[in-house]
């Protein structure tokens, strides 16, 4: 038991680290760059082709923010419906000058089959390339644990503790199990690499555990990380292979 909870209190102590991460950074997409864009109207995320055929490039994006209030402090049943809000919530609208492209006009775009990642998709790339939607792609699942308590604790606690709980299984119930969540990734990973070799660039519209779920496996396989935004909103991992 104390080997657990010392899992748990370190998982915790990684999310919260990669959440700080995430604000850092020598460009940063606050709230009002969000929806007006930087003064100088250049992107936060440029997706563009591989430089030469002998190059192959994965580019990991994240979703835009959902439309959803939340509270700093909740019990563990407001933190669930949170969660099942934030699954359903449509995209906020960002500046369009956030996101560029430069692509081949048969390029497919991929996205994962949640609305979030859709809608996202679509503000960035409109009708213009094909779109294949995939619940492949989908967000690793969540699942708030000890929903019978009344006692109230920050969003990022209830949310942190039940990840950690469930990445050592001790909370997937009715959920995706985190061996199985992985092994998705796994296969995401592959799908993704075999893509390439057939396109040259790959483009996925997905969420942040997803992304550094299969991020971590193109690396395994070979491929170099060059950009490693895929966890911040409307950000991207960039992967290359030659």
């Amino acid at each position: 038991m104390q080997a657990k909870r010392s899992v748990i209190y370190a998982l915790m102590l990684l999310q919260i680290t990669l959440l700080l991460v995430s604000c850092a950074g020598k460009r940063k997409l606050t709230n009002d760059v969000y929806l007006n864009g930087f003064d100088d109207s250049l992107a936060f995320t440029h997706i563009e082709a591989a430089a030469d055929s002998g190059q192959m490039k994965i580019y990991l994006v994240r979703h835009a923010k959902p439309d959803v209030k939340k509270k700093k402090v909740c019990t563990s049943v407001m933190a669930q419906a949170y969660v099942d809000a934030y699954a359903k919530a449509p995209i906020i609208p960002f500046d369009s000058s956030l996101v560029s492209y430069d692509l081949p006009y048969d390029q497919t775009i991929y996205c994962s089959s949640l609305r979030r990642a859709h809608e996202t998709a679509q503000a960035i790339f409109g009708n213009e390339f094909n779109l294949l939607v995939d619940s492949q792609f989908r967000e690793f699942e969540t699942r708030i644990i000890a929903q019978q308590n009344t006692f109230s604790l920050p969003l990022i606690v209830w949310q942190s503790l039940s990840r950690a709980a469930w990445v050592i299984g001790l909370n997937n119930s009715n959920i995706e199990s985190y061996k199985e969540a992985k092994a998705r990734a796994q296969q995401v990973a592959v799908r993704l690499a075999l893509q390439a070799e057939e396109q040259q660039t790959v483009v996925l519209v997905a969420h942040g555990m997803l992304n550094r779920a299969v991020a971590a496996q193109l690396k395994k396989n070979g491929w170099q990380i060059r950009q490693q935004q895929g966890h911040i909103n409307i950000g991207a991992t960039v992967l290359v292979k030659e």
